[in-house]
């Protein structure tokens, strides 16, 4: 074995530490996909919140412990349900933010149209109506 080639175990704990992390993660997810399917957005700012603190943790956590390669085995099959949810979650919300840019361009193309069609006009708006 190289000199320089260590094998760093995990701390005692921390498998599971970062067990319940990624599980939280995926209900968060998980409830949040729900929602997305529902067209529900009420909780959005909640789900971000809790996302941004489960890898503010899971960030802490990795940076100091991360490079366990035992640690990586014993979380492969948790890890992968975070990958998948993570996949499903940008999916369903790429179908809003299409929709949301289908409505604004909807939007953008009506408020065109009724400024071509003189009814913003300065004309209008200086001498009244029929004093072209």
């Amino acid at each position: 074995m190289n000199a320089h080639a260590q094998t760093v175990e995990a701390p005692a704990g921390l498998p599971e530490t970062f067990g319940k992390l990624l599980s939280r993660l995926v209900e968060v997810l998980e409830r949040e996909n729900a929602d997305l399917r529902r067209n529900d957005l009420s909780m959005f700012p909640e789900y971000v919140r809790q996302k941004d603190l489960l890898l503010l943790d899971l960030s802490r956590l990795s940076r100091m412990h991360g490079d366990s390669p035992q640690l990586r085995a014993l979380l492969d099959g948790e890890l992968r349900r975070v990958k998948e949810t993570l996949a499903e979650n940008a999916r369903l919300l790429e179908l809003h933010l299409g929709a949301a840019r289908e409505f604004a361009s909807f939007l953008e193309d009506s408020i065109r149209r009724h400024r071509s069609d003189g009814t913003y006009s300065r004309n209008v708006a200086r001498g009244g109506y029929g004093k072209w």
